[in-house]
């Protein structure tokens, strides 16, 4: 194989690194900073927007005035009659009736409601659509006070992820490729691709383009891809069993990740049903868990969420989990729409810790996403969607769902150039 091309890296994931850890805290700290961090952001965007003739206010100097037009700086709670609780856990152990299991929980019923420090305020209006909304996302809402306690929404404004560096001057093609959902316990049913995806990665069929990828980000799910099914029993050899068919799959994935290391770099990510710890920020998978890849400088484990500067393009990404729970607390049609929303909102996950599991920050909120990427992926998708987004002040962003390797034999493959991006599939049972 020809030489790879080398450029410049740099891993900026320092942030979802846990020094210690301290689960005693409450989680009023993370939505505490989340919403001086965010206003602190937020207000300068607003006096640029709607400028210094509307005055920006808390909820409490209002006192239930009427027809006071003002900008607040808030929180979005979002009032869901069917949002996961833990009285449904109290009911079924007092053998109570309990509520019904639902995959979505969004109802065109639901309630959008505007918190700040000290009050909070029930806002209504076209903009506020609750099916489109998610808990936890941060704003600066335009508008009016009603009889009732209401505050109309004229307009609403976003941190829209910040500012963007612009892309630099490329000397030379580079691409970066993007794989998840390797789910190992289930590779005997697509072994041969996985074989042809080696050959790829090393110059093999005819791939051209193998000398300018210069890296591989594995975003989650490379164990298993689905939850394990939790069947009470006493009989120690299938419990035996299980753990040993674990060992064996994450043998298997350092065989294949020593591979592809050999080939060009590798970002190993850990996912929602993977080994490793279930609050996001996941920590990256301990060295001695791939004994051959971790031998090689070109792999390594990394948290997820994960964000890296390669050859000057600032990538950002996800798993998956929380576009999967923006989909389960709102109407959004499609991951795609889930990826975008997270986009716009500034944050990568804006649901945590309210339906997301995350850890109780004392001092920060690491989620925020405070310069724009050129790449925004998340992984463990149920097919593969790529879109252009455009900011309001010219932004240009990459947004990829990336496909469930173990669903669709598929990859994605990103010009770090022109971002443009594809999906390649190695399904040898298609056409």
């Amino acid at each position: 194989m020809d030489k790879r091309l080398e450029c410049s890296y740099e891993n900026l994931s320092s942030c979802f690194q846990l020094g210690s850890s301290d689960y005693q805290k409450q989680f009023c700290h993370l939505y505490s900073h989340r919403l001086a961090e965010m206003t602190r952001l937020l207000t300068p965007l607003a006096l640029k927007k709607w400028g210094k003739q509307v005055p920006i206010m808390k909820l409490c100097e209002l006192r239930g005035e009427q027809n006071v037009q003002c900008i607040i700086i808030g929180t979005i709670f979002k009032h869901q009659a069917h949002r996961p609780s833990i009285l449904r856990d109290i009911s079924e152990e007092n053998q109570l009736a309990p509520q019904p299991q639902r995959q979505n929980y969004s109802e065109p019923g639901d309630k959008i409601i505007l918190e700040d420090e000290l009050q909070r305020v029930r806002l209504q209006g076209e903009l506020m659509a609750a099916s489109k909304m998610a808990t936890g996302v941060v704003c600066a809402v335009k508008g009016g006070t009603d009889i009732d306690g209401f505050l109309t929404v004229e307009d609403v404004l976003y941190y829209e992820s910040g500012p963007q560096k612009p892309l630099p001057i490329r000397q030379h093609r580079s691409s970066v490729v993007l794989v998840s959902g390797l789910d190992q316990m289930q590779s005997l049913n697509y072994v041969d691709a996985l074989n042809m995806f080696q050959y790829w990665l090393s110059g093999s069929f005819g791939n051209k383009e193998a000398q300018s990828m210069v890296r591989l980000i594995v975003a989650g799910n490379s164990v298993r891809s689905t939850a394990q099914a939790s069947v009470p029993t006493l009989q120690v050899a299938r419990t035996q069993a299980n753990a040993n068919d674990t060992v064996q799959a994450v043998s298997q994935l350092d065989n294949w990740f020593a591979a592809w290391a050999q080939a060009l770099n590798v970002d190993l990510m850990p996912g929602a049903y993977d080994p490793a710890n279930f609050m996001l920020p996941q920590q990256p998978f301990h060295k001695c868990m791939f004994p051959l890849a971790a031998a090689l400088s070109s792999f390594q484990a990394v948290s997820n969420p994960y964000t890296c500067r390669l050859d000057g393009a600032l990538i950002a990404g996800t798993a998956g989990q929380n576009v999967s729970d923006m989909l389960r607390s709102t109407s959004l049609e499609s991951s795609m729409e889930a990826l975008r929303c997270s986009l716009t909102w500034g944050h990568l996950a804006p649901t945590a810790p309210d339906t997301l599991a995350c850890y109780p920050y004392i001092d920060s909120d690491p989620f925020i996403i405070k310069e724009c990427p050129h790449v925004y992926f998340a992984g463990n998708c149920a097919s593969f969607e790529t879109e252009l987004h455009v900011g309001t002040d010219g932004q240009r962003t990459r947004l990829v769902c990336v496909p469930s390797f173990s669903q669709t034999q598929s990859v994605a493959l990103i010009d770090l150039e022109t971002l443009d991006c594809r999906e390649i599939k190695f399904n040898v049972e298609a056409d």
